[in-house]
């Protein structure tokens, strides 16, 4: 194996990477590594490959295939030269699954750039199935979906997600509201229909940033609300839903279906059902044997409970093959 040959580089000389998905440089490790470059030096030398003909600025000779953040730190720090290893221009295609191979081993990107590079991807191969996908890039299955399900948001709630930390609004968030969202959209749901994806989105985010919503996850409770509440009671959550739309304050809790709204229901079910145990505990035989019409309510009971337990755990076991399906245990 012949070993690479280190070169030392005019900084001037080299450009950034226009298909590197890295768009998010924060602080915080910046400055860990940046003060690293200042007392040790570059000590991993960075890839570059020779700028094309036509390249602008033309006084880029070189551009960079890995070592951004290593680049730009001696970049501040003032230093002229960097050690590079030059390595055959790629195409656009090998450019852009070389910078997903080096992710893998290296420090996480944030999620949005990752769906704004994968974008360019599937686009140029013309590709969207999350297993090829998957094998290509290796990102998990469950990365690529969660990618695809940020680029049906808008350009401005994407821009959201590549602000700088402070401002910036974190990706599970608009993953979480899909669980809502889209169906919603599927379903043509009138009150999200009625008023345009982008403000039931913009609602939605105004009632979390001021604490009307509490979490990403109580989005869970909204999906099982909507879900719950199809067929028959739909016309009383459409008008529910745009109370909980048009009024700030309103709370997923105060949502009022019934037989949807399960979050309330369902503590009150265990508080009744711990009463009853306590009941069943303390009745004597003789007391049940006597009175036929507690026997036959205990036995519709009995058979109810039993049915609806079996249904629950049939959907138990659907949703953990799901979750599998999401982590790429396939």
């Amino acid at each position: 194996m012949q070993v690479a040959k280190v070169n030392n580089i005019q900084i001037v000389d080299i450009g950034p990477n226009p298909h590197n998905p890295r768009r998010l440089f924060d602080e915080e490790p910046m400055s860990v590594l940046r003060e690293s470059v200042k007392k040790l030096g570059i000590l991993v030398p960075v890839t570059v490959y020779k700028a094309p003909i036509g390249h602008r600025p033309a006084r880029e000779k070189f551009i960079l295939l890995d070592g951004e953040r290593r680049w730009r730190c001696a970049k501040e720090l003032e230093i002229s030269k960097v050690p590079a290893i030059i390595v055959e221009r790629p195409s656009d295609t090998q450019n852009i699954l070389t910078m997903f191979h080096i992710h893998n081993v290296r420090e996480g990107w944030q999620l949005m750039p990752t769906a704004l590079k994968l974008k360019t991807l599937m686009n140029q191969l013309g590709e969207t199935n999350e297993r090829k996908l998957s094998e290509l890039t290796k990102l998990s299955v469950a990365q690529i979906r969660r990618c695809k399900i940020l680029l049906t948001y808008s350009d401005r709630f994407q821009e959201m997600m590549l602000a700088p930390p402070t401002a910036r609004m974190k990706a599970d968030f608009f993953i979480e509201l899909d669980r809502i969202r889209r169906p919603a959209m599927e379903d043509g749901f009138e009150p999200w229909i009625s008023r345009g994806d982008d403000r039931c989105v913009e609602i939605l985010l105004n009632k979390y940033q001021s604490e009307v919503i509490k979490a990403v996850t109580d989005f869970r409770q909204l999906a099982e609300i909507y879900r719950a509440a199809k067929g028959r009671r739909q016309k009383r959550l459409a008008n529910e839903f745009s109370r909980f739309l048009d009024e700030p304050k309103r709370e997923i809790d105060d949502i009022n279906v019934p037989g949807a709204t399960f979050a309330k229901e369902s503590k009150e079910i265990h508080r009744s059902a711990k009463r009853l145990l306590a009941q069943v505990e303390n009745i004597d035989f003789d007391m049940i044997s006597s009175n036929t019409d507690l026997i036959k309510t205990l036995q519709v009971l009995m058979q109810l409970l039993n049915d609806k337990l079996t249904g629950s755990l049939l959907l138990g076991a659907k949703d953990a093959t799901a979750v599998d399906d999401d982590s790429g245990n396939l």
